[in-house]
């Protein structure tokens, strides 16, 4: 996606401090809610080998090395390198907090998300220029497929796993037509929501999070919630992002938590703006639309009201 530079950044600085504290335990991987297994195979004993286009392409890059393996709900496709039993934990353990966070109590799907994970950046740089993405992007998520750059023995600490995850939560669950600020806003929330949890376990707190914008970088709701594709310049794209971010933890931490935010996502699945969304859902705790919006943007450029 093309907010991976701004969160590798800030999820590297997170790792850089989390380590700093962690010394000696470096060792440690996420722990999984339950037991989950992991097995070792060659491609053609993998449960799934139907993939896409792009992960064939991915898969016939003559400069990778593959290898291969699965766990209850992923097949992972890493180059030769990667320390593949540490990202089994997180993507497990990540997959069943979102879930768990939008309600999600049966899961039924059979078929595997597919997880590739690239050491060698050329090869990287060129795959994601034939997919026409974001030349500096560290990972995306389309459909059940995701995509991601790493570094040898790097842990997946940080935010862009559980927010790809996220996507992939609600392309199974939810469908639909999920407009781009409240996909992009949902994932951003669940990806900061998920690793806090994972750092709190250690006793370590989330900070650098970009949580405000200048009233100047304000986009109108009107025009970030009928948006249909990402802004073009770094600087817009931060402010898509952040603010999407936080419409989404304004709407959860001060109107009622997850229920009605489900709601909301929900009907703008099925095609409803969100001027008439925001109504059904929302509207008996303000005078009008105009009112919650400057409410919203006192909480986002951190404004008195």
């Amino acid at each position: 996606m093309v907010m991976n530079l701004v969160r590798a950044l800030v999820g590297l600085l997170a790792a850089i401090i989390c380590c700093a504290h962690a010394g000696a335990r470096d060792e440690e991987v996420i722990p999984a809610p339950g037991q989950y297994n992991l097995k070792v195979v060659p491609f053609g004993e993998l449960s799934e080998r139907h993939v896409s286009r792009r992960g064939d392409a991915a898969l016939g890059i003559e400069a990778v090395k593959w290898e291969h393996s699965e766990s209850d709900h992923f097949i992972f496709h890493t180059e030769t390198g990667f320390l593949v039993t540490q990202l089994v934990s997180a993507a497990e353990w990540s997959y069943a907090g979102i879930k768990k966070d939008l309600g999600i109590t049966q899961d039924s799907f059979e078929r595997k998300c597919h997880l590739y994970v690239f050491l060698n950046e050329q090869a990287w740089r060129e795959f994601v220029g034939t997919g026409k993405m974001d030349a500096w992007t560290g990972g995306w998520c389309t459909g059940r497929e995701l995509f991601f750059w790493s570094r040898p023995h790097f842990k997946f600490q940080g935010q862009t796993l559980p927010h790809e995850l996220t996507h992939l939560v609600l392309h199974r669950f939810v469908g639909g037509d999920i407009p781009v600020w409240l996909n992009e806003g949902l994932a951003e929330f669940e990806g900061i929501h998920i690793y806090r949890a994972y750092l709190k376990m250690r006793h370590y707190g989330l900070t650098n999070i970009r949580d405000h914008l200048s009233r100047d970088q304000y986009i109108p709701l009107k025009d970030l919630t009928s948006a249909v594709d990402y802004p073009k310049s770094k600087d817009e794209v931060v402010a898509f992002y952040t603010e999407s971010q936080r419409l989404v933890s304004f709407l959860y931490y001060q109107h009622g938590g997850m229920s009605p935010l489900l709601r909301l996502i929900k009907l703008q699945s099925e095609g409803s703006r969100f001027d008439s969304a925001w109504r059904e859902v929302y509207s008996s705790k303000y005078s009008d639309h105009q009112a919650f919006e400057d409410k919203f943007i006192a909480y986002l450029t951190k404004e008195k009201d």
